[in-house]
């Protein structure tokens, strides 16, 4: 009776020790799979006619949204924010943003919209959109026409600490205003000919300490 309860025991023990190394065997597994590097894309989100009457109730007058995936790693973060630039030269940055540090992103929305003010001169109202909130802010200037568009044509993977360009708006006192927009998400052409120029930007960089 004793040697039956023995074996039998053994045998417990046997099996729970084949689970426990199946299990770290298939943890070892799972670390080899998974990459070393995170693979962070951006691409536009073309809105449909219902969205785009929907958007036209708001009160913005010109708006681009934008899908993002990818989760930075634990030293990482990503920044959004607009850049201001005047007559093709860079003059100050704008609503600075970053989410949490454990963001993961899976179609995460973010957006960059401009709205005039009315009854304010030439006010304009620029507002960003992150996963996590939007930010706003209004810019005095004496623009009397402008152009706004999207500058990625496509899926567009980042690369760390190289600035993605999404959207711009350019404005001039002039009668003549060229703007090349690209689809890669670099500057585009026709700033140097602007006076004043919003470029919408995101950024995977070091967590600022």
């Amino acid at each position: 009776m004793r040697r039956f309860k023995s074996r039998y025991l053994f045998i417990i023990f046997a099996l729970l020790l084949t689970g426990c190394v199946n299990v770290e065997k298939e943890k070892s597994l799972e670390k080899e799979k998974s990459p070393l590097t995170t693979q962070i894309t951006i691409e536009p989100y073309n809105m449909s006619e219902k969205e785009n009457l929907l958007i036209s109730k708001t009160g913005v007058g010109h708006i681009e949204f934008f899908k993002l995936n990818g989760t930075p790693k634990d030293e990482d973060q990503l920044y959004f924010s607009v850049e201001v630039f005047k007559n093709g030269k860079f003059k100050e940055e704008l609503l600075k943003t970053w989410d949490g540090p454990e963001t993961k992103y899976q179609d995460s929305f973010i957006s960059f919209g401009i709205s005039a003010i009315e009854n304010e001169g030439h006010s304009l109202k620029l507002i960003t959109g992150t996963p996590t909130g939007i930010a706003t802010t209004v810019y005095s200037n004496n623009m009397t026409s402008s152009s706004f568009g999207k500058l990625v044509g496509g899926k567009v993977t980042l690369e760390k600490n190289k600035p993605v360009y999404l959207a711009a708006w350019l404005g001039t006192t002039k009668n003549k205003l060229s703007f090349g927009g690209g689809n890669d998400g670099e500057l585009p052409s026709g700033i140097e000919e602007a006076e004043l120029t919003f470029l919408y930007k995101v950024i995977w960089a070091d967590k600022e300490k």
